[in-house]
């Protein structure tokens, strides 16, 4: 079972093999990013990674030690994506489905594997 993943996750990602010239850029910012959610910090971290797609908006990827997944509960949810995989995702308090994370990503994006996202329009604050 481990020889499956470390072999799927060597493939190229299909979305960089149709369209190459896509780009996702990924920055590692030296400062302090906070989510918050329902006047509770549910993440906060200087290692988290900042990743630009696109026109779609600016997200921070927390690191999962950064999270307060204590306080999260995993869905069975998931949506694919053909850059960066499968995500999967979770609930916090009363929002569901508001962070994600890629568990197995392609190889172009194996930076993220296990960092955690969030919708940021839901959260109290704007976290960039």
């Amino acid at each position: 079972m481990d020889t499956e993943t470390i072999s799927s996750a060597a493939e190229p990602a299909p979305g960089f093999a149709k369209n190459p010239d896509y780009r996702i850029v990924l920055e590692r910012p030296e400062r302090e990013f906070i989510a918050t959610l329902q006047g509770e910090t549910i993440a906060r971290s200087n290692r988290a990674i900042i990743l630009r797609e696109g026109d779609y908006p600016t997200l921070v990827y927390f690191p999962p030690e950064d999270v307060r997944l204590d306080q999260a509960t995993m869905t069975d949810k998931d949506t694919y994506c053909p850059y960066k995989g499968l995500a999967s995702y979770w609930s916090f308090g009363t929002e569901a489905n508001i962070a994600w994370s890629y568990e197995e990503p392609f190889k172009e994006m194996l930076e993220i594997t296990g960092y955690v996202s969030f919708y940021v329009d839901r959260l109290d604050d704007p976290v960039i």
